[in-house]
């Protein structure tokens, strides 16, 4: 078989990658600390049951930490300096929302197309209960590719 005959083979189970769960409740605290121990620059946010619902990365966050500083009222900045937390608690609150999601049987080329035309870097794979099993990402695909 020709290596262009295989890689149209390949789906989105075969690029997955464990995802990094965060629930929708959860605090900003527990997003960063996640973050930091899982060597990650996303979490996909889900129910407790699995369900996708957005994602957080690590941008985002550093995007609304300067937001909050920059317009912060300026006593507050004059008299105790600026809050180092975020007022938004909850990852529900500080996710991105899109409907881009893959199953596990989707052609890999069209999980390229899709992550290059909708812009995301990490598209969830659901299984048939909807429920999030992996993501694949720039990386995995290009560590897929490269050893076929």
């Amino acid at each position: 078989m020709k290596r262009d005959e295989f890689v149209v083979k390949l789906t989105a189970k075969d690029a997955m990658i464990k995802p990094v769960f965060v629930y929708e409740d959860d605090g900003a605290d527990k997003i960063i600390r996640k973050l930091k121990r899982e060597d990650t620059n996303v979490c996909i946010v889900v129910t407790r049951e699995k369900k996708f619902v957005g994602e957080i990365n690590v941008n985002d966050l550093i995007r609304l930490f300067l937001h909050q500083v920059k317009y912060e009222p300026l006593t507050k900045v004059l008299g105790i300096g600026y809050r180092r937390e975020f007022l938004y608690d909850r990852a529900g609150d500080l996710m991105n929302k899109h409907k881009s999601t893959v199953n596990l049987e989707t052609p890999i080329n069209k999980v390229i197309e899709l992550s290059y035309k909708e812009g995301f870097n990490y598209i969830p794979v659901l299984d048939k209960k909807e429920r999030v099993v992996g993501v694949v990402t720039p990386s995995s695909i290009l560590d897929l590719l490269e050893y076929q």
